[in-house]
Parts: structure tokens; sequence; C-alpha cells
């Protein structure tokens, strides 16, 4: 019953390795073909958010303990800055797994509502990145250039930028990350608790 509060055993940190590559390959697999064409990047964080939700959901069922998720966006985190991703995705990766541990372990990782919530927390991450262009476009031009972005990738990204594309990006991953996780949700209910997967 306190499973929850004990530390993160060896097991606990395999299993917890594993998830981080599966929900790093349903972000890619999602939302990389978007992030491969600048007037479609900023839907990456929509795409990304598509897949991973039954991923998520299963993850924390199988660990449910704090800190398992926050080792998640450490992954990202290092895995996106040696790849030479933007620190605002790296860190809003890092950032957004630890707030999501927090608003699921309130629900001892049990509550659908709670886990639920905590996958559209965890869905904001890459949208640091973007956040970061919107409010701050030189020093996220400047960055990515020395990280070896070419210009004209840029040039066509400032063509298509406006507040409404933003909107779109926050609206549609927020939409996609409730279906996911729903998805996620019905899927542990019905399949994986069936199985024996998932207790």
């Amino acid at each position: 019953m306190n499973n929850h509060k004990k530390g993160l055993s060896a097991k606990d940190l395999i299993v917890t390795g594993i998830f981080a590559v599966l929900l790093l390959m349903a972000a890619m697999i999602g939302g990389g073909p978007f992030a491969a064409v600048p007037t479609l990047t900023f839907y990456f964080p929509i795409g990304a958010a598509l897949l991973a939700g039954p991923i998520f959901m299963l993850f924390i069922a199988k660990v449910p303990k704090f800190g398992a998720l926050a080792i998640v966006g450490a992954v990202m985190c290092i895995l996106g800055t040696l790849t030479g991703m933007h620190w605002g995705m790296n860190f809003g990766f890092l950032i957004c797994s630890i707030i999501a541990s927090v608003v699921a372990g309130m629900g001892k990782f049990k509550k659908p509502v709670l886990n639920l919530a905590a996958y559209l927390v965890y869905c904001i991450g890459p949208m640091g990145t973007y956040f970061v262009f919107f409010f701050n476009r030189e020093s996220w031009i400047s960055f990515m250039l020395k990280k070896g972005t070419e210009q004209e990738y840029i040039d066509k990204m400032n063509e298509t930028a406006s507040a409404g594309i933003m909107l779109i990006m926050v609206v549609g991953t927020l939409i996609v990350a409730t279906l996911s996780g729903l998805l996620g949700l019905r899927l542990m209910r019905k399949q994986f608790v069936k199985a024996g997967i998932a207790s």
C-alpha cells in the first residue's frame, strides 16, 4: 500500500530506463515528421503527445513512486542536450516530468483523473523550446544557429510563426494528450489489468 513512498529499487530503475526510451521513441515517431519540416515544426508537441499516453499510464502503474518520472525527464533532458536540442525543450521535459510526478503522486498514482492531468503536464514539456522562440526569438535563433540549424529552416519558421500557430500548438497538444491519456487509462482498465501486466 505504501509502495509509492518507498525508494526506487534496482528493478524500478531498469524499468524506468526502458520506459524512458519508449516514451522518447513515441515522441520522436509521433512528432519527428513535424519537426523535420520548418513550417510544421510547431506541431511537434501535438505529434509527441499522440502515442505516448498508453505508455505513460502503464509506466506509472509499473513504477508508482516519486522520482521515476523525474528520471525520465532527466534522461530526455540529457539526450536532448547531447543531440543539440534547444535547452527550452530539454528543461521543459525535465521540469514538466517533475511536476507530473507530483500531480500523479497526489493520488498515489492510482487516481485516473490525476494521472490524466499528470500526462497533460508531461506533454507541455516539448513546448518549452517554442515558447522561447515566440517570446525571445533572437536568443532562440542565436542558440540554434550555433547548434547547426540552417538559416533557411529558421527563415521558414519565422514566416509561419504567429499567435494563432502558438494557440493551435497549445490547445491541440492538450486535446491530443487528453485523448491519448484516456486511451491509456482505458487500456489499463480493460487490457493491461486483465493480462496481469498492471495491478
